[in-house]
């Protein structure tokens, strides 16, 4: 188990007194369990022993994690893949260092093993489609989430004199 599944999934209430309040609503209860159902199902459709980097960072929404995961399993017929490729999916989806996922960094690689050129362009598809539907889910709007400007309109910059 990855360490940032293990911290999903840390216990919920400490040792307490009896009358002391819960560090954690019930709400938060229902959220790491739902979204702790859905990695574990993760996990061992790839046949890992961790969560993809895609998948990970959904967490905190479970239902959203949820949702991708079924659509991600459909567009990438998961079920049809063997053992073995499943794992290579499970790494292209995975991040490194500077935050790329490996699929992008390597191209090539992933394009010549067993995933093929085609479950490659849909992988690569829907990943941009999560990203893209992430900028609209985020309280804070990441940087690369740029407002379309209203037609007719332009931005202006000001001047102070």
């Amino acid at each position: 188990m990855s360490l940032a599944t293990h911290r999903l999934l840390s216990p919920v209430y400490s040792t307490r007194p009896e009358n002391s309040a819960p560090r954690e609503d019930s709400l938060e209860l229902f959220r790491r369990v739902a979204a702790h159902a859905v990695l574990l199902d993760i996990s061992q459709t790839f046949g890992t022993s961790f969560v993809p980097d895609l998948f990970l960072r959904m967490a905190v929404r479970p239902a959203y994690l949820d949702a991708a995961w079924e659509l991600f399993k459909d567009a990438v017929d998961l079920e049809a893949l063997d053992a073995r490729t499943r794992r290579i999916v499970a790494l292209a989806i995975t991040t490194n260092r500077s935050g790329t996922y490996l699929i992008t960094a390597f191209p090539q690689a992933f394009r010549l093993s067993p995933v093929g050129l085609r479950k490659c362009k849909t992988i690569v598809s829907t990943i941009q489609v999560f990203q893209t539907f992430d900028c609209y889910l985020s309280d804070l709007e990441p940087p690369q989430c740029q407002k379309p400007e209203t037609p007719g309109t332009a931005s202006v910059p000001s001047t102070r004199l």
